[in-house]
């Protein structure tokens, strides 16, 4: 859809869900889409209100993909509970659920004026990333500090980590059942004969993909964390091993080490059973992404073009692939070859 296009249908949103407000003015649109999941389109709202002129720099945050009217109303409702709590979120102000207004539902935020944290992360030599690493894992650690009464209130509490694994699993199941792929079997079954031998945890406020990309670091140096439409209520273990996973695919084995070591001092406690939790993230890794290759980005909920991103970045899901055979001895060659297919002439 055409950025002077959706400028036109943001201003006839505004002015049917303000109609108080004056002077209408949507400008300055511009594409910020980067990630897999959803489109970002900046945007200067302006309007008066008794006889005050308000001028704001805003981002629309727009959900392709399939179910996500509710993935969209989740993202606000977690973001303006987060905000409430205290941690450095966007301020959130409109959720639509209704798809025929710009296509697809959307929410409307504040914009962080600065940059991501991935550019001191890719700026920076990493014999001198410590202050940034310390920014980065402290703002994680604090996450899994936040009372999750507070922001998932109505989702059931577990008894202990074992009943909470298990449900997992069983829901995990379930989702593998209608959309597979089939040849990933063995990684569930793995999961599930180790998941008795994991220790006890605790259950915390997860972000479910938390790296530098997702922390934007405004001019005087505060931060805000964004992207927040997978969040959770789970053991914090899950979340520091999905990003330990990505590091380390991305960077290296001993760049991940590096963090999970620097999160480990930000949160005052050692990350057991880290071997079944980075398993368990693998699994989400290949399965996400086969079925974005093998069925379409719709099919995974993310947004048209998310599968030409992932083929530019395929030396990461081999190395996920290979973490896969360290930690489990099982390898996957459906998965090796389903790589071979959609390698970029």
């Amino acid at each position: 859809m055409n950025p002077k296009l959706r400028g036109a249908a943001l201003l006839d949103y505004y002015r049917g869900a303000h109609p108080s407000w004056k002077g209408v003015s949507v400008t300055d649109v511009e594409d910020m889409t980067s990630g897999w999941e959803t489109e970002l389109y900046g945007f200067t709202l302006e309007y008066s209100e008794e006889r005050r002129i308000v001028s704001r720099r805003l981002v629309a945050r727009l959900y392709p993909g399939r179910h996500t009217a509710g993935k969209a109303e989740k993202e606000f409702t977690v973001m303006g509970r987060l905000g409430e709590a205290g941690y450095p979120v966007p301020e959130v102000h409109e959720v639509e659920v209704d798809a025929d207004i710009l296509g697809v539902p959307f929410m409307i935020m504040d914009r962080i004026e600065g940059h991501s944290m991935m550019d001191d992360f890719l700026g920076t030599p990493k014999e001198e990333l410590g202050p940034h690493l310390e920014a980065f894992t402290k703002l994680f650690a604090d996450l899994h500090r936040v009372d999750p009464a507070q922001v998932f209130p109505e989702t059931p509490r577990f008894e202990d980590t074992s009943s909470y694994l298990e449900k997992v699993l069983e829901r995990t199941v379930r989702g593998f059942d209608e959309t597979g792929p089939p040849w990933l079997r063995p990684v569930l079954d793995w999961l599930d004969e180790h998941r008795h031998r994991v220790s006890p945890g605790r259950f915390s406020v997860l972000h479910r993909d938390f790296h530098p990309g997702n922390v934007m670091v405004r001019p005087d140096g505060s931060h805000a964390v964004i992207d927040w439409g997978a969040s959770s209520l789970g053991d914090p273990r899950e979340d520091i091993m999905w990003t330990v996973l990505l590091a380390s695919a991305f960077w290296g084995r001993p760049f991940g080490e590096t963090i999970l070591g620097a999160y480990q001092r930000a949160a005052g406690e050692g990350v057991g059973d880290a071997g079944f939790f980075e398993v368990a993230a693998i699994y989400r890794r290949i399965q996400d992404t086969s079925i974005s290759f093998m069925r379409g980005a719709e099919e995974a909920g993310m947004r048209a073009g998310a599968v030409e991103q992932m083929k530019g970045s395929l030396g990461h899901l081999r190395s996920v692939h290979d973490f896969l055979k360290e930690r489990t001895g099982i390898r996957l060659p459906e998965f090796d070859e389903l790589l071979g297919r959609v390698q970029p002439t």
